[in-house]
């Protein structure tokens, strides 16, 4: 009989491997019997700006929810917060995002954005991925002020805030808007599962979603269809595209590296250990 795993994937473009996955029946493949839920039920009022009572991390909680990927920083911060779960590996893309001006703003560039309230969510890899940027661009950290909104493009068009740091399909759908691209975003993701899955079961998962990311890299159009399935076609065309790397290991030294950043910066309370945060057997 198969295993049946719950997964919890959102409807952007960098976590549509995981549905290529189950569509292609790679884990069906490997023996699992995957349900794939897509994004929360609640849609936008189940954004809440405090992580532990959003759908899926509440979910795992529960032990309703065995898998869900999420971004690096955030797989750290919810293994150690929640109390549940650890991380199997570095997911199987690397996130690209950007951070959108309305088109008439005076916003330039990251440094006219110096002390002003840019839309993210709260805690998640666009929060993460602005720091990351707007503190390379010479910006310090007392400088950043991000502000979470539900619908980072709502916040954005409205007026509510002058920028906001979007992934797609929302990148794509702001241009069409007519909003200005500032900065591009780069980062990577984590898969965090409950402590049920062992190391066998880790393994087939992360060699199903290799086979969903060599499947994409076989060709481009295909790739742009699925990853960008809630573009209409023509603008699939120029919209932002992960890095489709595949699973890997989460290393030791990679983790430590992301703990002593989230800690200088006060995004953890205290630094927890490799061994209890990653699963490595």
């Amino acid at each position: 009989m198969a295993r049946t795993i719950r997964l919890q994937s959102d409807s952007n473009a960098h976590d549509r491997p995981w549905r290529v996955a189950v569509e292609q029946g790679f884990f069906t493949e490997e023996g699992l019997d995957v349900v794939y839920q897509e994004d929360n039920p609640k849609g936008n009022e189940g954004r809440v700006k405090d992580f532990s009572q959003r759908w899926k991390e509440t979910q795992l909680q529960q032990g309703t929810l065995e898998v869900y990927p999420v971004c690096e920083w955030g797989a750290i911060e919810r293994v150690q917060q929640l109390g549940r779960g650890k991380i199997i590996g570095l997911d199987a893309t690397i996130r690209t995002g950007a951070i959108m001006v309305r088109r008439d703003s005076r916003v330039e560039t990251l440094a006219d954005l110096r002390n002003t309230p840019i839309a993210v969510t709260w805690h998640a890899g666009t929060f993460y991925a602005a720091v990351e940027a707007m503190e390379a661009a010479g910006i310090s950290f007392d400088e950043i002020k991000l502000e979470h909104a539900a619908d980072r493009l709502a916040a954005l068009l409205s007026g509510r805030t002058e920028a906001a740091a979007l992934m797609e399909p929302l990148v794509t759908r702001a241009i069409a808007a007519g909003c200005r691209k500032i900065a591009d975003l780069r980062w990577r993701g984590g898969i965090v599962a409950a402590d049920e899955i062992d190391a066998e079961t880790a393994e087939k998962l992360r060699r199903a979603l290799n086979r969903a990311i060599q499947w994409l890299r076989q060709n481009e159009e295909r790739s742009r269809d699925e990853l960008l399935r809630d573009l209409t076609p023509e603008l699939r065309r120029d919209g932002l595209l992960p890095e489709l790397t595949g699973v890997r290991t989460y290393r030791s030294a990679e983790f430590k590296a992301k703990v002593d950043w989230m800690l200088k910066r006060g995004f953890l309370r205290e630094a927890p250990s490799y061994q209890d945060t990653v699963r490595t057997k």
